[in-house]
């Protein structure tokens, strides 16, 4: 027996964050797992441009339910206590972060670094997905 398994490019607005970087460049949703795609501009505050990291317990959760979507991969960015040093203020950063798969359905979901967020954390409240208005991406058949 064949089982098809699909991607969504999810249509999807932001909704509110503690702040504007890094910015949510795409969310890609399957049975497998949702990727969510960030750009981080180093900032002009540090000589050096500062440093990134997420916290290896950053999750997802979808509004109405209590459960928690764990974050599995972090590619291109460092897992606390670990940092990507940048050298300049003219440095930036694109990673990605693979989080366990959320419902396939239109949703509003949160994803929380930290449930008490300093300035430093990256928590994005109210991003919604829209799964009807996305675009299919490559489709891969299981046999099983």
């Amino acid at each position: 027996m064949r089982k098809k398994k699909s991607r969504f490019l999810a249509e999807f607005s932001a909704g509110r964050q503690v702040k504007e970087n890094p910015s949510i460049l795409r969310i890609i949703v399957s049975e497998e797992h949702i990727q969510m795609d960030f750009g981080y501009a180093a900032p002009s505050i540090y000589d050096r441009g500062g440093w990134i990291r997420i916290s290896p317990d950053t999750f997802l959760q979808v509004h109405g339910s209590a459960k928690r979507y764990r974050l599995k991969e972090a590619k291109n960015i460092s897992l606390a206590p670990e940092v990507v040093a940048f050298e300049s203020t003219q440095d930036w950063c694109v990673f990605s972060l693979y989080f366990e798969p959320i419902p396939l359905k239109d949703c509003v979901l949160d994803m929380i670094e930290e449930l008490q967020p300093s300035p430093n954390d990256f928590n994005y409240y109210g991003i919604r997905l829209s799964m009807g208005k996305g675009v299919e991406l490559e489709t891969s058949v299981e046999h099983s």
